[in-house]
């Protein structure tokens, strides 16, 4: 009886070390599947949040210069030699890419200012610049 003993104890220890195994396996599958899906699940997401931030960054850059040209507009309309104004504007004209448009609030800058080559050497440029690309 112990050989049948002995026999039916080593099968059984085998059946439990290859269940064992299957549930380690199974484990380990559904733990990487869980992982690996979690980790595309936050690649798209972040992905798809920094074109969307990239977009939202044009506009808003845009729309501040805007609101910043009409803002120096209104302060120029009840001071018209505000010299921040005219600078402003001027600047943010240039970065706005209106050329043709920078020139009028340079020249009052030059007008109010002749001994400023700074104002002189960017008007010319300006002027130069609007000219080549007509």
């Amino acid at each position: 009886m112990q050989g049948t003993e002995k026999e039916y104890m080593e099968a059984r220890q085998q059946r439990s070390k290859t269940l064992k195994k299957i549930m380690s396996l199974v484990g380990v599958v559904s733990f990487g599947g869980t992982a690996l899906f979690g980790m595309a699940n936050m690649f798209k997401t972040a992905f798809q949040e920094s074109q969307q931030v990239e977009t939202v960054e044009v506009v808003s850059v845009e729309e501040r210069l805007q609101k910043l040209e009409k803002g120096y507009e209104k302060v120029l309309e009840r001071e018209p030699e505000n010299v921040t104004a005219l600078e402003g504007l001027v600047k943010v004209r240039l970065e706005m890419g209106d050329k043709e448009r920078a020139i009028a609030p340079l020249e009052k800058l030059v007008n109010f200012y002749p001994d400023r080559e700074d104002y002189k050497v960017v008007l010319e440029q300006v002027r130069l610049e609007v000219k080549e690309n007509n």
